[in-house]
């Protein structure tokens, strides 16, 4: 019951949610992000997102 009334992100003032991202990793850890915008659609922002953080894959 508690976890339903907890604060989380997207209660913090100004923030925004949008597709368009994607998580960039080094030894299973995030160490930064890619963010796309200007397609047709989030989903197709966080496509092109994720292809960008591919080609850092070792």
């Amino acid at each position: 019951k508690r976890l339903e009334q907890a604060p989380n992100l997207k209660d913090i003032p100004g923030t925004l949610f949008l597709g368009g991202g994607a998580p960039v990793t080094a030894g299973g850890a995030p160490i930064a992000g890619i963010g796309v915008a200007g397609a047709p659609s989030g989903d197709l922002d966080e496509k092109f997102a994720r292809a960008g953080a591919a080609t850092l894959a070792p």
